[in-house]
């Protein structure tokens, strides 16, 4: 797929952005758990980045049907870009403010919303629908080398540069995927303006409610629907109960908590070849065997009293993780017609919203309260019965290429 020059440049740029958010996912958590000592106001920041998706998603995969899904990828990606910036003028010569903080990432959000449903409803297209699982694979990868290398630079870089400079990374591989996008040559149809103004508020919502209903219209959307939720809530979860326990736990300082992250990113590298060989194998075996894996790997973060038994959990838990996302997404994008894709995109990241929001005030609160070990043997058990009710899906032993279109 890296011969088509289209998938090749959207690759590059997903890399350098993904590669940037890694520095995020470690440097804002560590920098309020260092301000505050409070796990719960970490917590707090994490589901300021969730607010917009749970109020904006409907009425935003309605209203990007009818526009041009590039320029709007593009005009998320500056404001993105414009707003991380300010994050980082923020940090360098302001007092910690955990409301500006949160406004800032609330802002950064919504313009991930819009880039996330664009680009969503632009892969199909770009790649062919026979060749999605291949190409979330390749996406995959790029989370993968991103998840192994920026977790350790970005804890390598928190220590000697300080969090402004680090998150200025940041700020700059947006502009990179900006680019990326700018330079994809797409065959989109015509968007006139006055098409664009003819939707209504009220048409806008129910079209976009109707993207909710598409989540759960069938037996196979709705399998789809619950592993989406699972998958959201575990990565969300575990990756800051892991960040609590690294800090207050096991005592680890930000390098090697940059270092136990990276675990991921080795165990995605391996998924991505692993997934290649085993992409036209029965669904419900294949999913409830990557979930048991994941579970398990989770299970040993948590009795782990030393950062590199945690480490090859990591591995476990993301690499396995990793193939399910590419499962599930395919499978989402196999089984939805190219008219309601954005609607249907919308409505999944409604789904995620709610659900990231709550594995996000889950690991908080259960860290302050009781202990983030246990959250994470709370995890493990989600993702082992998710297993168990994966393989019991006996109508879903064929190959998610084999599914087709359900009406």
């Amino acid at each position: 797929m890296f011969k088509e020059r289209n998938f090749l440049i959207l690759w590059l740029g997903q890399l350098v952005s993904i590669f940037g958010g890694r520095f995020s996912d470690l440097v804002i958590p560590w920098v309020v758990l260092q301000v505050t000592d409070s796990p719960l106001k970490a917590a707090i920041v994490a589901i300021s980045t969730q607010i917009a998706p749970l109020l904006f998603s409907l009425p935003a995969g309605v209203w990007i049907e009818n526009r041009s899904k590039k320029k709007i990828a593009m005009l998320s990606e500056m404001i993105r870009t414009i707003m991380m910036t300010l994050l980082v003028v923020v940090i360098l010569f302001g007092e910690f403010n955990l409301l500006v903080i949160c406004s800032i990432l609330f802002v950064t959000s919504l313009a991930g919303l819009f880039f996330r449903i664009s680009l969503n409803a632009l892969l199909p297209g770009i790649t062919g629908r026979k060749r999605l699982v291949d190409a979330h694979n390749y996406l995959e990868a790029a989370d993968a080398v991103s998840t192994l290398i920026g977790p350790i630079l970005a804890g390598f870089l928190l220590s000697a540069i300080g969090a402004a400079a680090t998150l200025g990374i940041d700020a700059f591989t947006f502009l990179l995927s900006f680019a990326s996008i700018g330079l994809l040559k797409l065959g989109e149809k015509s968007f006139s303006k006055s098409k664009e103004r003819k939707i209504d508020k009220k048409q806008s919502l129910q079209d976009g409610l109707e993207g909710v209903k598409l989540l759960f219209s069938t037996k196979i959307q709705r399998f789809i629907s619950f592993n989406h939720s699972v998958l959201n809530f575990s990565t969300h979860a575990v990756t800051l109960l892991v960040v609590i326990t690294a800090k207050q736990e096991l005592g680890l300082s930000a390098f090697q908590t940059g270092i136990l992250l990276s675990g991921a990113g080795i165990g995605n590298l391996i998924a991505i070849f692993v997934m290649a060989r085993l992409k036209e194998a029965h669904w419900n075996k294949l999913y409830g065997s990557i979930m048991l894996c994941s579970g398990m790997g989770v299970f040993l973060i948590a009795i782990s009293s030393t950062m590199w038994g945690a480490f090859v959990g990591m591995i476990l838990f993301d690499g396995a993780l990793s193939m399910a996302f590419v499962v599930n997404g395919a499978a989402r994008q196999t089984v939805t017609t190219n008219q309601f894709l954005a609607r249907i995109s919308s409505g999944g990241i409604l789904l995620s919203g709610i659900v990231v929001i709550l594995a996000n005030g889950f690991a908080g609160l259960i860290s302050e309260g009781f202990n983030p070990i246990l959250g994470l043997l709370f995890c493990a058990g989600l993702l082992l019965i998710n297993s168990g009710i994966s393989f019991a899906q006996l109508h879903l032993k064929r190959s998610i290429s084999s599914l087709g279109f359900e009406e």
